[in-house]
């Protein structure tokens, strides 16, 4: 079975996601697990996330967040990643992301799931954890670092997002630089970018940017845009 892995620039993309990350999922009789970071104001977000896999008639999908402590009840994640058919992180505080879900023991359980093929989507945040190391946008880490070690899904590169609305590339560039990574996908808030078994597939929506650093100490790159074909 393909491993699959959609990463999204932005809750633009929920919608063109959907086309690929439901039937991946198991289409209508898909259970797919939300990881959310908690707090104020996210059921009113809720929706957003939930509305684009109800139109394509799923109707069963598991919360997991924190409590109002910020502690995860392990059992109960356990139980929900063990349950789900896909598995989608969404986004927010990108360090609250990494310290619930890239950090054991939910690390080992979520890379456990997709090894054995369950599709992963990361929507922001979620897509900056996805990979073995973790960016993060000004002020977003506990001690100003860019860099920090993520989920370890896919190997060998960084995400960036935002890409174009937050103009991230400065950033990204640093960050290729701190970590002396050569390869960065920078993805539009439309955007989706698909990996097959790890493997850059295609991008769904809106454009992304596919960025090599030349030279580390210069900060000197190439970049390509690919949109959907």
């Amino acid at each position: 079975m393909t491993r699959k892995l959609f990463l999204l620039g932005g809750s633009d993309a929920f919608d063109v996601t959907a086309d690929e990350f439901v039937p991946a999922a198991g289409g209508r009789d898909a259970r797919i697990a939300l990881l959310l970071q908690g707090g104020p104001g996210t059921q009113k977000h809720l929706p957003e996330y939930v509305r684009p896999w109800t139109q394509r008639s799923v109707s069963r999908y598991d919360v997991i967040m924190p409590d109002e402590y910020g502690k995860l009840n392990l059992d109960d994640v356990r139980a929900k990643l063990a349950n789900a058919t896909g598995i989608f992180i969404g986004g927010g505080h990108t360090g609250t992301y990494r310290r619930l879900y890239a950090t054991e023991p939910v690390r080992s359980i979520l890379r456990e799931r997709y090894a054995d093929g369950i599709p992963i989507a990361g929507c922001s945040a979620g897509a900056l954890i996805a990979p073995t190391i973790c960016t993060f946008h000004p002020g977003e880490s506990d001690d100003n670092s860019l860099v920090a070690e993520g989920l370890g899904l896919i190997d060998g590169l960084i995400i960036g997002v935002h890409f174009t609305s937050q103009n991230t590339l400065p950033d990204l560039l640093t960050a290729m630089a701190a970590s002396r990574t050569k390869h960065v996908w920078g993805i539009d808030d439309g955007a989706c970018v698909v990996f097959d078994d790890e493997k850059f597939a295609r991008v769904l929506g809106q454009a992304a940017y596919e960025i090599v650093m030349t030279d580390f100490e210069n900060k000197s790159y190439g970049f390509v845009k690919v949109t959907q074909n």
